[in-house]
């Protein structure tokens, strides 16, 4: 019998173009939270004929890749929701992690987020990698709260709503005022724990 291997192979040439491009963008928006598409050929080193290739919608195309990998990040934050670590560190500490988790991601990414949230109602691609990681973030956090319920460490309630609030909570803490604030600190403590307060079982 012969043993069936996995190969990878590196990505083509259309595909490493595509990176490029996409990482450009990205490095434009982090440092000026803006981007032209000649810009962003030029700093990959290609045509602007070769960017509308890979990107056919262009600006907001290469937006839209941009945003996904800051999205990605977010994503990556509600992941920490782990029953295991709620069983081994207790609901008060895992829920710090992730509000301080996505507090760090928005206030790095804060260029990135503002320049492709006012692009959101305009473009579809956005509005898509948007819809597509906020339901990512949605099974992470569902499953957190049914297993959290079943080992009785999270209150009892219907798992899809109190997923819903989880979401829509740390979707505020993408806000200017509190990212800048001096007191932030006291004010993500405050939050973490009305979220503690809310989902734990002897509320």
């Amino acid at each position: 019998m012969v043993a069936e291997t996995l190969v990878l192979r590196p990505p083509g040439r259309a595909e490493r173009t595509r990176r490029a491009l996409a990482a450009a963008a990205l490095a434009r928006l982090r440092a000026d939270g803006s981007f032209t598409t000649e810009e962003v050929a030029t700093d990959a080193g290609v045509s602007l004929a070769t960017v509308y290739n890979r990107f056919p919608e262009g600006r907001d195309g290469l937006m839209a890749e941009a945003f996904e990998a800051v999205l990605d990040r977010v994503v990556e934050v509600t992941r920490l929701l782990e029953v295991e670590r709620l069983l081994e560190n207790g609901l008060e500490q895992v829920v710090a992690d992730l509000v301080e988790g996505l507090v760090v991601v928005f206030e790095e990414e804060t260029l990135v987020m503002r320049a492709a949230l006012a692009r959101l109602p305009e473009s579809q691609s956005l509005r898509h990698a948007y819809r597509d990681h906020e339901a990512q973030a949605l099974v992470s956090i569902t499953r957190f709260i049914r297993l959290g319920q079943a080992a009785g460490r999270i209150a009892r309630g219907d798992p899809d709503e109190m997923a819903v609030a989880v979401l829509v909570l740390g979707q505020g803490l993408n806000n200017p005022t509190l990212l800048g604030s001096s007191r932030r600190p006291q004010v993500v403590a405050q939050l973490s724990d009305l979220l503690t307060s809310m989902l734990s079982p002897g509320r």
